[in-house]
């Protein structure tokens, strides 16, 4: 399947991981149901999504899963003696509001803040973000772009650093990265991404022929914790944890399948 077919359909299916989207349909077909013959029909399904989002959003699926994955990479357990390049992967600020109001990343923009401490640590370090646009818009804004705004506030010399503004996921970010970075052999690369995504990315860079230390941040899990079961303090609870994992756990399969990773789970 071409590259570009297999962009638009994973994007395309990307919704339908998330476990509220079918909660939602389920809630809007009930609602609807009330208002025909099949009202009996439509009760159930009501209760049944009711039931659903209650015991997803008070149980401790989405957490650990979501933790499985963020330990599977650690970092570093000593900072490397040296350091001749940092890359880093786009895909965590919204970088329509950064071009558009001051300070204004709109997520939480880690790795980029990773991305400029790690630069200050090692000033002769080459720099190189990685980040187009995973957008179906072709006229959205790349990461890149938003990247010169946010770096240029954490202190970064934009100057410093070779922006890869080509890559639409994961794969592109290895193979167009590496295209621009040239790395060479013997030299120690870090590779910052967040830590749910760093097994994914780890793969893929190493499927793309290039040996880089991971340097995972941006965990959203804390170690040894026990989330066990909570009533939901939000109407979807930890839903929005389990999505995550979904379409982390989804990606790992799909790259696998396409070739695009080393593994199917990646190791240190």
């Amino acid at each position: 399947m071409p590259q570009d077919l297999l962009f638009v359909v994973s994007k395309l299916l990307g919704p339908l991981l998330d476990p509220r989207t079918a909660l939602y349909v389920a809630f809007v077909a009930g609602t609807l149901g009330l208002w025909t013959p099949w009202r009996r029909g439509a009760r159930l399904v009501l209760t049944a999504a009711f039931a659903t989002g209650l015991i997803l959003g008070a149980a401790p699926f989405g957490p650990d899963l979501v933790r499985a994955i963020e330990e599977r990479i650690p970092p570093p357990a000593e900072p490397p003696a040296r350091v001749d390049g940092i890359v880093v992967l786009g895909g965590d600020a919204n970088n329509t509001t950064l071009l558009a109001r001051p300070v204004s990343p709109g997520y939480s923009p880690v790795r980029q803040i990773a991305f400029a401490d790690l630069a200050r640590r090692w000033p002769d370090a080459k720099l190189v973000y990685s980040g187009g646009s995973g957008s179906l818009d072709a006229s959205a804004p790349t990461d890149s772009d938003g990247a010169r705004v946010l770096l240029a506030t954490l202190g970064l010399d934009a100057a410093r650093v070779l922006f890869e503004d080509r890559s639409r996921n994961t794969h592109e970010n290895a193979v167009f990265a590496r295209e621009l970075a040239r790395p060479q052999p013997g030299e120690t690369w870090l590779l910052v991404t967040s830590a749910l995504h760093m097994p994914r990315a780890l793969g893929s860079f190493r499927k793309a022929g290039w040996a880089v230390v991971p340097y995972p941040v941006g965990y959203t899990t804390l170690p040894e914790f026990d989330y066990g079961w909570r009533v939901p303090d939000t109407f979807d609870g930890r839903i929005g944890w389990l999505a995550n994992a979904a379409r982390e756990y989804a990606g790992l399969v799909y790259y696998y399948a396409l070739g695009r990773t080393d593994a199917l789970f990646p190791a240190p």
